[in-house]
C-alpha cells in the first residue's frame, strides 16, 4: 500500500542533507539580522543626540536667570529699611514721629468741649457754627485742637475763600457740625453706625460729625512726612468739605495741586501735595470727580 511503502535510499539521502544545511544556515542569518538592527539603532540613537542635546543644554541654561527668585535677604532689607525711615523722620518742630504703640487705640468714647468761642470769620451768606471735642483720657487738651481747628477754617486759603461760607466756634449744646478727635476704635464705632468701615486708619464725615482719627492726627501719611501741621490743615479741610457737600475728586494732572477732596492717603497719582481748597489768588484747586 502506497501508504505504508518506505522511500528509496536515494529519494531519502540527498533532501535530507540539503535540508540540514539549510537548517544550519538559518541561523547565520537571523545573527546578521540582529547584528544589523543592533547597529542600526544605535546609529539612530547617535543622531538623536546630537539633534537635541544643543537645545537641552540652552534651555537649561536659560532657566535658572527666568525662572530665579529675589533674594530674600535684600527683600527684608528694604522692607525694614522703609519701616525705621518712618519711624525716624521728622514732624515740624524736629521732633521724631510718636511710637504707634504710644498712641491709644482705644478710649471711653466721652469727649471733652472746648470751651470759649470764636468771632465769625468769612462770609455772611452761609454761617456755620461748630463745636471741637476731644475724646476723653487721651492726653490732649480740647484747646489746643481748637486753636487748630480755627486756625485751619480761618485760613484765607480755606473753605471761606468762596466769599459766602463763614464759621463761627461755639461751646454750647448746639451746632451745625462737631469736630471730634477720637482714638480709632471709637471712630470705627461712630463711623460704623452709619456704614463706614474706617479699619482704624481713616476719618469719616457721618451725620453733624466730622471724626478725626488720632493715629492720622499725630502721624499723618508718608506724603506729608516732615509737616504734621500740613497734614492736619488737610484732615479738616476734607472732612469739613464733605459736610458742606463737595464729594471726592482726583488728580487733574501731573505736577498739579492735589485737591483737598481727593483721597490723598491712597497716593498721589502725579500730583503735588496740597492742603487747601483754595490758592493764595482765591482760585479753587479742584480735579475731575471720582465716578
Amino acid at each position: 500500500m502506497n501508504a505504508h511503502r518506505s522511500p528509496s535510499a536515494v529519494s531519502n539521502g540527498a533532501p535530507r542533507h540539503r535540508r540540514g544545511r539549510r537548517a544550519r544556515r538559518r541561523p547565520r542569518r537571523t545573527a546578521a539580522y540582529r547584528t544589523a538592527l543592533v547597529l542600526g539603532v544605535l546609529l539612530l540613537l547617535a543622531g538623536a543626540y546630537r539633534l537635541t542635546a544643543p537645545i537641552g543644554a540652552k534651555a537649561s541654561t536659560a532657566a535658572p536667570s527666568a525662572s530665579a527668585p529675589p533674594s530674600p535677604t535684600a527683600s527684608a532689607s528694604t522692607e525694614d529699611g522703609a519701616k525705621t525711615k518712618t519711624k525716624t523722620d521728622k514732624k515740624s518742630g524736629g521732633k521724631p514721629f510718636p511710637d504707634l504703640s504710644a498712641i491709644p487705640s482705644s478710649g471711653p468714647g466721652t469727649f471733652t468741649t472746648a470751651t470759649g468761642g470764636k468771632a465769625r470769620f468769612g462770609g455772611s451768606s452761609r454761617v456755620l457754627t461748630y463745636r471741637v471735642q476731644v475724646e476723653d483720657g487721651i492726653g490732649i487738651s480740647a484747646a489746643s485742637v481748637a486753636a487748630e481747628v480755627d486756625r485751619v477754617l480761618a485760613d484765607r486759603r480755606g473753605w471761606t475763600a468762596d466769599g459766602k461760607t463763614g464759621f463761627r466756634r461755639v461751646s454750647g449744646a448746639v451746632s451745625d457740625f462737631r469736630i471730634r478727635l477720637a482714638t480709632a476704635k471709637t471712630v470705627d464705632r461712630i463711623c460704623g453706625e452709619y456704614g463706614l468701615d474706617t479699619g482704624g486708619e481713616v476719618n469719616c464725615d457721618v451725620g453733624q460729625d466730622v471724626m478725626v482719627n488720632l493715629k492720622r492726627w499725630e502721624v499723618g501719611t508718608q506724603y506729608y512726612p516732615n509737616d504734621i501741621t500740613a497734614y492736619r490743615a488737610l484732615i479738616i479741610n476734607h472732612e469739613v468739605g464733605h459736610f458742606l457737600g463737595h464729594g471726592h475728586e482726583t488728580c487733574p494732572g501731573p505736577g498739579r495741586p492735589a485737591p483737598v477732596m481727593m483721597q490723598q492717603i491712597k497716593g498721589l497719582h502725579g500730583c503735588k501735595v496740597n492742603v487747601w481748597p483754595y490758592d493764595d489768588e482765591g482760585r479753587p484747586l479742584t480735579g475731575p470727580p471720582v465716578q
